[in-house]
């Protein structure tokens, strides 16, 4: 579960990173506190056709922020694989591991252009 450092408050940082999801198609919600959850494609269509319902696959993974003694951000992502098997056998697996990487790798990329991207732990 990669935890990334970014400069600025949590207001600031969860803009940011619903930002990055929406330019990749995801929708946020805020189910609780400080955790949001991200999801693209469609469920019903996935649990239906499994990895073969290609970009309508459904994806969904959370983050939780949370703001350290510094002052900064922190963002803790999980994404939970075995769901994705349980959506599409191993294709649909090896689908949901790859969106989270290509997902996680653009808040990388965004946050070092952007000059806020301070760490990861």
């Amino acid at each position: 579960m990669p935890e990334l450092i970014l400069a600025g408050t949590d207001q600031q940082s969860v803009p940011f990173v619903i930002g990055v999801a929406e330019s990749l198609g995801y929708t946020a919600t805020q189910p609780t506190q400080g955790r949001i959850k991200l999801e693209r494609g469609s469920l019903p269509l996935t649990l239906f056709a499994g990895a073969l319902a290609g970009k309508k696959f459904h994806i969904s993974f959370t983050f939780d922020v949370g703001v350290d003694e510094h002052g900064n951000s922190w963002l803790r992502f999980d994404q939970d694989g075995a769901l994705g098997a349980v959506k599409g056998g191993a294709l649909g697996y090896a689908k949901s591991k790859d969106e989270y990487a290509a997902f996680l790798n653009a808040v990388r990329a965004e946050a070092a252009q952007r000059g806020v991207l301070l760490g990861e732990r």
